[in-house]
């Protein structure tokens, strides 16, 4: 087989350096922890260093195998890759697709003014 159809999620390197992933990169290896056994994450150089200890730290505490990527794979477009040691079916693989949620805005409900402060504002 080929390494692809053991890949079950990746990310670019903008996205891997995006605050939406980091908040949800936990989320996102517990799902794919219920699909699979064992999980490894590869991780780009060229992703912020800060992001790059974070994922090896999230990968690690998940029980996940977890390793940043030599140098000399730094022409690479990815900046995470999670994948397992077998072929697995997934439907969609770039992570900001699949876990659209995390991308979502949220959009805060304006403060309703009490009919006291209407009056006397």
């Amino acid at each position: 087989g080929t390494f692809e159809e053991r890949v079950l999620g990746y990310a670019d390197i903008s996205t891997a350096n995006s605050p939406e992933l980091e908040h949800g990169f936990f989320s996102i290896l517990e799902v794919f922890q219920e699909k699979v056994e064992i999980l490894f994450v590869k991780i780009s150089p060229n992703i912020e260093f800060d992001k790059q200890v974070f994922y090896l730290k999230q990968a690690k505490e998940s029980n996940c195998q977890a390793t940043i990527v030599s140098d000399d794979h730094i022409t690479s477009p990815f900046g995470l890759v999670i994948h397992t040691n077998e072929p697995v079916q997934v439907d969609e693989k770039d992570l900001r697709l699949a876990f659209p949620n995390l991308w979502e805005v949220k959009q805060d409900e304006p403060v309703k003014k009490s009919i006291w402060k209407k009056w006397f504002s």
